[in-house]
């Protein structure tokens, strides 16, 4: 009787445990494509050899703006093993002139399908997300900041991480 009712116990907790608005707690088995097919970007394999910051965007005015503190943040800890992947929700084409347009210094990728979207249960755009190396999540920023408020926090979180010195990629006020 007690192990039935222990099962039962189980039974009835497991869905509370596994609902599906729960965003995942480590890097989801999700395999992107390159905006011309050609190549694929494997989330898991990615975050098994350093940190990877996936940046859920669009190019909207907000997300432009805030574009500058992405690429500062890239430049500061890309020697140091962070890789940043910017996820767009627009088609291949459109995102692939955006990212000649702005000259992108990290990986682009183009999701119209929204598909990381559903996986990561985001809302917000942008949404900022960044895993550790071996997939955990570390932070969610959602967003945006034009004054680059939450690319300075991530830059804390990266630095922590890489267990080096937080770079600055907002300019100090006056």
């Amino acid at each position: 009787m007690r192990k039935l009712m222990a099962v039962a116990l189980a039974m009835a907790f497991l869905p509370m445990a596994t609902r599906a608005d729960d965003k995942p707690k480590e890097s989801p088995k999700i395999v992107l494509q390159s905006p011309d097919g050609k190549k694929s970007y494997d989330l898991e394999k990615l975050t098994s050899e350093g940190p990877v910051l996936v940046r859920l965007t669009c190019a909207c005015t907000g997300c432009d703006q805030e574009l500058a503190y992405f690429q500062k943040l890239q430049a500061a800890y890309n020697t140091k093993g962070l890789q940043t992947i910017a996820v767009f929700r627009e088609k291949p084409e459109a995102t692939e002139s955006y990212a000649v347009k702005k000259d992108l210094k990290f990986l682009w990728l183009s999701d119209p399908n929204g598909e990381l979207w559903k996986t990561f249960d985001t809302k917000a755009m942008p949404t900022n997300i960044l895993l550790d190396k071996g997939g955990k999540v570390v932070k969610v920023v959602p967003g945006c900041t034009k004054d680059g408020k939450n690319a300075q926090t991530l830059s804390a979180e990266i630095a922590k991480i890489l267990n080096t010195d937080e770079a600055q990629v907002v300019e100090p006020k006056k």
